[in-house]
Order: structure tokens, then C-alpha cells, then sequence
């Protein structure tokens, strides 16, 4: 079987020639989308992997069958009701305290920066593209260098830029980011199919951790699903937590086989195919494809070291001295700075605004000092 007939649907979503060809129409939740008819194909057998249990697909010529396998995977999603605003959904799905803690991040944030949020869907400038882009890679590299792990979307990085601009004006993907200042902090690529909203890659400027980024993107763009009548925001396969709070659709994947019923040679190529992929199905419930990346992970792992940066408690600013300090413009500061994420946590925790914080180096050790209005904290470094 050629490879071009392996498809993983997420996150082409329903885009491709095959799909066009097999299926007349496809449904999910009571609606119903038809597809245009392509060109015949002359293969005889098609593979669709990672296929939602609750898309049904109606298949266009009666010649073909469609047998479908359980994956030992499970996606993460949430549906919308018609009228839901993001409200609505908050309300529904968690209890006061919950509500409570994620709405605070949402205002925690806003409070102590310049935040504005944009959605790039139908229009982007390339210049604005290339730097979102840039940015999203350099939070996905400096995330995983913090856990010692690789992102698996890292080595298709270049093809995913190249074809995604364009993407992004005919509607079919869209970039959410979330901005300080004209500095992107959080950023989601996200694929677009009929009212599925599906974001693919996403991830944030790791100085901003105690701010709860992933939390508030999540917010935010359920807010643009049920504004823009959306049924689904699509979180994908695996079970993290943040995708097991936010979700009220839990389902299971399913692997296509899609074979010419009348052709002896292709049913029996389809039956193999099938048994391949059980076994694969079994030997992942039973945990073995964990195997090689608990072992690499051991490995790999780096020891601890302990941290040569030692905090204060945060004070209030009648015992404060100010011998010794000299002011550090927080302009001359850059994200690499290890400064810049004690600063950001000292935000969260006093609600004060970025504006309002000055920086001090102090002349006769190698100590800084973070002075808010009402507060400060003193880091040391023990290097």
C-alpha cells in the first residue's frame, strides 16, 4: 500500500483528496457536511488513523468497506451548546472554587500587565506571521530544554511554517496569541473544520508559569468558539490534566480501513493490515509502547542540582534600606534574563503592574532588588 494512503486525520481534518473520494458526507453532533466529489483514485485500499468516535462517515461508493478498529487512544474535547457563551460553559461544567481560580488568572494577568489578545483567522501580514511563528518556536524549545524532553512537532517545523500561512487566509487555521505589550507570551496554532475548532501546537514563555497561560488560552478561545457558534474546541489526543479539567467530551479514537469489496487482492491485504493494527492496539494497552521513553527518560535525565538562587520573603516597604542599590532600567532586561521570571512571580503574588516595578543591583554583593509600590523581595545569587 502506497504511504500517501496512511492518513492521520488530525490535523489535515478532513482535507484531502481520499476523503473527498470515499465519503459523500460526514457527521458529528447533529450536523451534517457534504463533501465535494474529486477525481477517481485508483487505489484500492485506505488507512485513517486517529479518527474521533463521534464523526460518522457515509461512504460514496458501495463498491468500498469501511471496518473500523479501537485505538488505545483517547481525545479530549469541548461541546458547546448553542447559545453558550463562555459563562455558560464556566458555569455548567465547574463548581464555585473552580471558577473562581481560573477566572483569577484571566484577571491576575490583566492586572499586572498590557495584556490584548488577537486571533489571526482570514488575515495575517507575513511580517506578523513569521515573528508569531518565531515566537511559538522559541517558547516550544525553551519549555522542553526546562523539562529535558523534545517536542515531536519540532522536526516538521520548517514544512509547518511553509504551509501554514496560507492556511491561515483561506480560513482553514488560525493563530491565537496572547500579547504583553507587542511581546506574544502564549500562542496556539489551531486547524479550523466546519465548527471544530482544533488547536494543534500550542505553548507559552516560561517566565509566565504562576500566571496559568495554557488556562487563560483555553478561556479565551472558547470564548471565540461560542461567539463565533462553534461546536467543538478540539484539545486532541492524550490525557493531561489541563485537557481532563477543561473537557465534557471524553471519547476514543478509531483506525479506518477502507477497502475495494470487490477485489479478492485488496480484502486480503485489508485483513492484514487489520491484524497489524490490533496487535499494535494490544500491545499499547498493555503499556509496551511506554517501554522505550521510560527507559530514554532515565537516561537522559539530568540530575538536580540544587538552585544557587536564594528568594526573601516579600516585605513590606517600611523596612526597606536602600543603601547600596543601584537602579537597573528593566528595558536593558531581555527574557533570557533570570531575573525577568522572579520579577513576573513577584507580580502575581503582590497584584502590583509591571510599570510599577523597579529593578536594583546592589553595588557590594551579588543580590537584586524587585520594589514594587507597597512591597519588595531580594534575590541572591550564590554563584
Amino acid at each position: 500500500m502506497d504511504k500517501k494512503n496512511k492518513i492521520v486525520i488530525f490535523p489535515l481534518l478532513f482535507r484531502t483528496p481520499e476523503i473527498n473520494h470515499l465519503y459523500k458526507s460526514i457527521e458529528y453532533f447533529g450536523l451534517n457536511i457534504l463533501n465535494k466529489n474529486s477525481e477517481v483514485l485508483k487505489n484500492s485500499i485506505f488507512t485513517f488513523r486517529l479518527v474521533p468516535e463521534y464523526f460518522k462517515f457515509n461512504l460514496r461508493d458501495t463498491t468500498f468497506r469501511s471496518k473500523t478498529i479501537p485505538q488505545y487512544n483517547w481525545g479530549y474535547s469541548i461541546l458547546l451548546n448553542t447559545s453558550d457563551s463562555i459563562d455558560a460553559y464556566m458555569q455548567r461544567h465547574f463548581n464555585s472554587k473552580k471558577r473562581n481560580i481560573l477566572t483569577r488568572y484571566v484577571k491576575r494577568l490583566e492586572l499586572c500587565f498590557n495584556i490584548k489578545y488577537s486571533m489571526f483567522y482570514g488575515a495575517i501580514s507575513s511580517t506578523d506571521y513569521n515573528f508569531i511563528m518565531q515566537s511559538l518556536h522559541n517558547m516550544i524549545v525553551n519549555r522542553f530544554k526546562e523539562r529535558n524532553e523534545t517536542h515531536k512537532n519540532l522536526f516538521e517545523w520548517q514544512a509547518l511554517v511553509e504551509n501554514t500561512y496560507q492556511k491561515i487566509l483561506n480560513k482553514e487555521a488560525s493563530l491565537f496569541v496572547i500579547y504583553n505589550e507587542d511581546e506574544p507570551i502564549e500562542v496556539s496554532l489551531n486547524y479550523h473544520f466546519d465548527k471544530v475548532l482544533f488547536s494543534y501546537i500550542s505553548s507559552f514563555n516560561i517566565n509566565y508559569s504562576k500566571f496559568g497561560l495554557g488556562h487563560i488560552e483555553i478561556y479565551k478561545q472558547i470564548e471565540w468558539c461560542a461567539n463565533n457558534a462553534y461546536k467543538l474546541f478540539e484539545m486532541g489526543v492524550g490525557g493531561m490534566d489541563y485537557k481532563r479539567r477543561w473537557s465534557n467530551n471524553v471519547y476514543r479514537y478509531n483506525h479506518h480501513v477502507v477497502y475495494k469489496n470487490s477485489s479478492f487482492q485488496a480484502k486480503f491485504q485489508a485483513q492484514l493490515i487489520m491484524m497489524k493494527i490490533r496487535i499494535k492496539e494490544f500491545l499499547k494497552s498493555k503499556g509496551l509502547n511506554e517501554i522505550y521513553p521510560k527507559i530514554n527518560r532515565f537516561f537522559t535525565k539530568k540530575q538536580d542540582k540544587q538552585s544557587n538562587i536564594a528568594l526573601s520573603k516579600i516585605k513590606v516597604i517600611n523596612d526597606l534600606d536602600m543603601a547600596n542599590l543601584e537602579e537597573i532600567q528593566q528595558n536593558k532586561l531581555d527574557e533570557k534574563d533570570f531575573l525577568q521570571k522572579y520579577i513576573y512571580d513577584f507580580l502575581y503574588t503582590t497584584t502590583g503592574h509591571i510599570n510599577d516595578v523597579k529593578i536594583y543591583k546592589y553595588t557590594t554583593e551579588r543580590s537584586f532588588l524587585i520594589k514594587g509600590i507597597k512591597s519588595y523581595q531580594k534575590v541572591t545569587c550564590h554563584v
